[in-house]
């Protein structure tokens, strides 16, 4: 890195680049076999999508009670959720503050 007074130069160093490369290399199969496993799963999770849309245009009272009782049951996991969330996102809050104040 040179610095001067009007600009700063600064070259890219790789010094693993190798080992970099080998690394994708022996990973790239398994990345592949993800995809490959999750294709399907996305397929019926569309086609599951679709159909109650489909479902809810044909039968929308019948659709809004199950869209009643689907969130009566996912409820409590999302409480949860956002109980398990909570502290991580008020640590996040006081660490932006203080480093606004900061600046």
């Amino acid at each position: 890195m040179k610095a001067t007074a009007l600009t700063l130069e600064y070259r890219a160093y790789a010094p693993n680049a190798t080992a970099k490369k080998v690394a994708l290399a022996c990973v790239a199969p398994f990345l592949g076999l993800a995809f490959v496993v999750a294709v399907p799963f996305a397929g019926i999770a569309a086609l599951a999508w679709m159909g109650a849309k489909a479902f809810a245009a044909a039968y929308p009272r019948a659709a809004r009670a199950l869209k009643n009782a689907a969130l009566f049951l996912a409820a409590p996991f999302i409480g949860l959720a956002y109980a398990l969330a909570l502290p991580f996102v008020g640590v996040g809050v006081i660490a932006w503050a203080a480093l606004k104040k900061n600046a």
